[in-house]
């Protein structure tokens, strides 16, 4: 009699303990973020082919991954060689690091990374400002600084070439990098995995000047 009220006893609060456990462990699973899908291997596929084509500065590559095929204006090559200069120091300065692959958040899935690449407005502001100065330095050096002058009294245009060319270089062998955080989402039409692209990664891709 007394080991049955014992056995009855124990049962009961093992019971007990198994309830509260479940209680506890239903609030801490509130707390916690939810699990997201297993990201299928295309839809990783698709974000990695991203983030190298954007790594290695191939826009044109990156920009076919993107859903709805977004104008960046990447068909506009510049037209001077300054410009040219500048628009290929820019994409070979952009590096791109990742924690993880892609990840589902509930039913969606996404990428981040950690993109790198040159201040290119702050370059230009820099170049503007280092193409003054060495021209200035040019004009008060020059034994007849009316020699570097034209009919019309303006610096003569093969000077103002050759001191912008001279200041770009300059520029571009200092110029300072920023690094952003994209973050985009993958998604799949019709069978093929696209990247929708946050405002960052376009901003990127136009090199902040879209």
């Amino acid at each position: 009699m007394k080991i049955s009220k014992l056995a009855s006893g124990l049962f009961a609060a093992v019971g007990s303990a198994l309830l509260v456990g479940s209680v506890v462990l239903c609030f801490v699973g509130l707390n916690q973020p939810s699990r997201g899908i297993q990201p299928p291997e295309e839809a990783a596929a698709c974000a990695d082919a991203v983030l190298e084509a954007v790594g290695s500065g191939d826009f044109d590559r990156a920009a076919k991954l993107l859903y709805g095929q977004p104008e960046l204006g990447l068909e506009r090559e510049p037209v001077t060689t300054e410009g040219k200069q500048l628009w290929n120091a820019y994409r070979d300065s952009i590096a791109v690091i990742t924690d993880e692959s892609c990840y589902g958040e509930g039913t969606n899935i996404y990428q981040t990374a950690q993109v790198t690449t040159m201040d290119i407005t702050g370059t230009l502001a820099q170049l503007e400002n280092r193409a003054s100065g060495l021209l200035k330095q040019k004009l008060e050096s020059a034994e007849d600084p009316a020699a570097l002058l034209d009919g019309n009294g303006e610096v003569q245009k093969t000077l103002k070439d050759e001191i912008r060319t001279q200041a770009l270089t300059q520029v571009l062998s200092d110029a300072k990098t920023v690094t952003t955080q994209i973050t985009f989402q993958l998604i799949e039409k019709d069978g093929q995995w696209w990247a929708l692209p946050d405002q960052t990664l376009l901003d990127i891709l136009s090199g902040g000047l879209g």
